[in-house]
């Protein structure tokens, strides 16, 4: 089997797309023997709408078309579970955390017979969904279940997005199981799939199902409070008091599990400090930012909702970039501690809410915390408090773009209004954020405006604080994805090693995939 890029055509009709296929590879419809989809995107560039296919298919006379730069040998993506070890694994291997790291963690696993314990701060999705839903109707904050903690971790409220520029063969794996277990078929294709807050419900109960099918455990509400060591290993682990046998542990525990990182350092975990970001959310009208990105297009059902990916350099050097861009998306509250106010963004699967928004983020590091240990933490918690007691609750602080340029409070909307559940405060982002971290951002959005015209003088609002998009602390592990204490395994986002659904997945498969080459089934 071949694989042909660049197969362009005006149309995604099944036909047509066969045609341009036979078109490409200068051969007859007989010589034709099957084909399917690998990969669609857009190509907007030019006078015209193109959809841009990547095809596997099987040919007469591959070989003559493999002279084709545009040809070459269809790889084996077929995921292989590692060969078992030899090392006796004398009790069940934890993993703690149900989000993305976790969940694929577990279910690599669960499928090779090694009947792994998931252990989960938070409730289950539906009883979850029970507890944010009263966070954003009343500001009643649950801080061991909410929208980081809880089955799907801080992915489950979200866009969603499955892009990821890692050419892990992994990647496959993850896209695979999430079809198979509820996303639509598109995710497979598409170049920049989605799922949406409201698919993974489904998605995440029928994995959770998979997993205990295949004698896995799954307990939820259930906080890791202590690790016990011996002789530089892990032995044991106390989980709501009670005291488990653990050989091999998997710390998939997202990036705010603050009092879990101080427990595990107390016992003897290296870590460091790692750079991270920090900033706001800005909403525009969906329908601007279509005008804005597809111009002519900006109506085709095709490619709306249109969706924006910017960068900036600013002359401090700081790097600033949209992030976690969410097309017909809601600003929302994600707050996990009581007196500290975040915010971050999600999209419903339809993507068809009035606002599009993105995160806006500042790269900030030990040039602008400290060097000590945690001062990256410190800094970034310091700043969530500062956000709250400027809006004096949960509600965000908002401000018009412009008038943040120009360090003015604002007090009235425009074209835009907000989107934010519980509600807004107008304030001075200017006062909220360091000197270099307002300098970085404000050159960016005057940037961005030259680039994007309207991007900050049509009414754009900016909300804060954001300040969860990844971990400040990386716990160190080496080549066998082990930390200095042996059979802990530090994994996805809130150690330090991913960042977003996909990248926290494959780091999740590759710890486990350790644990399987490391110890033969009990």
């Amino acid at each position: 089997m071949i694989r042909v890029f660049q197969v362009k055509c005006s149309s995604q009709e099944n036909k047509e797309i066969e045609k341009q296929l036979l078109k490409k590879l200068n051969i007859s419809k007989k010589d034709l023997f099957s084909w399917r989809i690998h990969r669609k995107s857009v190509d907007a560039r030019k006078q015209k709408v193109l959809f841009s296919y990547v095809i596997d298919c099987q040919i007469k006379n591959e070989k003559k078309a493999l002279k084709d730069k545009d040809v070459q040998i269809c790889p084996d993506e077929t995921y292989y579970f590692p060969a078992s070890g030899s090392l006796p694994l004398e009790s069940r291997p934890v993993i703690a955390g149900f989000g993305p790291a976790g969940m694929f963690a577990a279910l690599i696993l669960a499928q090779a017979g090694y009947r792994p314990i998931v252990i989960e701060r938070g409730s289950e999705v539906q009883k979850r969904m029970e507890k944010v839903n009263r966070f954003w109707k009343e500001g009643i904050l649950d801080e061991e279940c909410n929208v980081q903690f809880g089955e799907g971790g801080a992915g489950t409220f979200s866009d969603g997005k499955l892009t990821t520029r890692s050419k892990d063969a992994r990647a496959r794996k993850v896209l695979e199981e999430l079809h198979r277990f509820g996303a639509k078929e598109e995710i497979l294709i598409d170049a920049h799939p989605h799922i949406g807050t409201d698919a993974f419900v489904r998605i995440l109960q029928n994995i959770r199902k998979e997993i205990i099918r295949c004698g896995g455990s799954i307990l939820f509400d259930s906080k890791l409070e202590d690790i016990e060591v011996k002789e530089g290993k892990i032995e044991s682990i106390w989980v709501n008091g009670e005291k488990l046998p653990c050989q091999a542990l998997i710390l998939s525990i997202g990036h705010s599990a603050e009092d879990t990182i101080g427990m595990l350092y107390k016992k003897g975990l290296c870590m460091e400090n790692k750079p991270y970001a920090i900033g706001v959310r800005i909403e525009h009208t969906q329908q601007y930012i279509n005008e804005a990105m597809l111009k002519e297009y900006a109506t085709d059902p095709r490619l709306i909702p249109a969706r924006y990916q910017l960068t900036y350099t600013a002359s401090n050097r700081k790097g600033v970039y949209s992030f976690c861009m969410c097309p017909g998306g809601y600003v929302i509250p994600c707050s996990s501690q009581k007196g500290k106010l975040v915010i971050n963004g999600m999209s419903y699967a339809s993507r068809d809410g009035v606002n599009a928004n993105s995160a806006l983020l500042v790269q900030v590091n030990e040039s602008d915390y400290g060097k000590e240990l945690f001062a990256g933490l410190s800094y970034q918690r310091n700043l969530e408090e500062k956000a709250y007691n400027m809006s004096g609750s949960y509600k965000t602080i908002v401000q018009l773009a412009k008038d943040y340029v120009n360090n003015v409070t604002s007090d009235h909307f425009e074209e835009v209004k907000p989107t934010y559940a519980l509600g807004y405060h107008f304030g001075n982002l200017n006062d909220l954020f360091s000197k270099e971290v307002n300098q970085a951002l404000k050159e960016a959005l005057l940037d961005f405006e030259k680039r994007v015209p309207g991007f900050v003088y049509q009414g754009a609002i900016l909300s804060a604080v954001e300040s969860r998009s990844s971990s400040s602390i990386r716990i160190i592990r080496d080549a066998s994805l082990q930390s200095n204490i042996q059979g802990i395994y530090p994994c996805g986002e809130g150690s330090g090693y991913a960042g977003g659904i996909m990248t926290s997945a494959i780091d999740g498969i590759r710890c486990a995939e350790s644990i399987i080459s490391k110890y033969k089934k009990k």
